[in-house]
C-alpha cells in the first residue's frame, strides 16, 4: 500500500526526535527537505562582490538624493528672490533744488541769529558756521533743527570742522540735502 502524502495523520510520537519533524514523505516514499541543499549550495557558492555591489547602490542612492534635496533647494531659494526683486520697490533720491537751500538757509538764519549760515556758489550745500567757540551750543542746535526743515528731506554732511577751521571760524559744517521717496515705477519694465 502507498502512503498518501496528503493525510492529515499527526506525527508519529514513538519516532525517534530527529525523525519527528521531517516533512511527509513524497509520492515515491522519500523524505525530502530542501532546505539543506539549498543552504549548502548557498554556502558553496557564496561571494563578497554581491554585498559590496549592493552596499556601493546603497550609498550611491543616499548621495543621490541629498544631491536632489540640494538642487531644489537651490531653485526654490533662486525662484523666490527672482520673485522678491519684481516686487521690491525703488528708492528714489533727489538732490534739493537752488531754491530749497535759500529757503533752508533763510529759516535757519531766522531762528539762530549768532549762526552764521549760507548758500555755496554753485547752491548745492549749505554753509554753517560760528566765529566764537562760545556759540557751540547755538552751532549744534542750528544743525539739529535743519533735519525739520521739511517733511521728506534728509541732510548728509559732507565736511565737519570744530576747531580752528578755514577762515578763521571756530565751527563749519558743509550740508547736503536731498529727498528720499519710494517709487515702484520700474516694476512694470521688469
Amino acid at each position: 500500500m502507498m502512503k498518501n502524502p496528503f493525510s492529515s495523520k499527526p506525527a508519529n510520537p514513538d519516532a525517534p526526535p530527529e525523525n519527528r519533524h521531517l516533512p511527509r514523505a513524497h509520492a515515491f516514499g522519500k523524505p525530502t527537505s530542501h532546505v539543506g541543499p539549498f543552504l549548502s549550495a548557498a554556502l558553496q557558492n557564496f561571494s563578497l562582490i554581491a554585498p559590496l555591489v549592493f552596499v556601493a547602490a546603497v550609498v550611491l542612492c543616499v548621495m543621490a538624493a541629498n544631491q536632489t534635496a540640494l538642487f531644489i533647494t537651490a531653485v526654490t531659494r533662486d525662484i523666490k528672490s527672482t520673485e522678491a526683486n519684481k516686487i521690491a520697490p525703488l528708492l528714489d533720491k533727489k538732490p534739493l533744488t537752488a531754491a530749497d537751500y535759500k529757503s533752508a538757509a533763510n529759516i535757519m538764519a531766522k531762528n539762530n541769529s549768532a549762526v552764521v549760515i549760507a548758500v555755496n556758489a554753485n547752491s548745492s550745500t549749505l554753509l554753517v558756521s560760528i566765529k566764537d567757540p562760545a556759540l557751540l551750543p547755538e552751532f549744534m542746535y542750528a544743525l539739529a533743527t535743519l533735519q525739520s526743515f521739511r517733511q521728506g528731506v534728509a541732510w548728509d554732511g559732507r565736511e565737519l570742522c570744530m576747531a580752528k577751521c578755514e577762515g578763521g571760524m571756530a565751527a563749519t559744517a558743509e550740508i547736503s540735502g536731498y529727498t528720499q521717496g519710494i517709487s515702484f515705477d520700474g516694476l512694470a519694465a521688469k
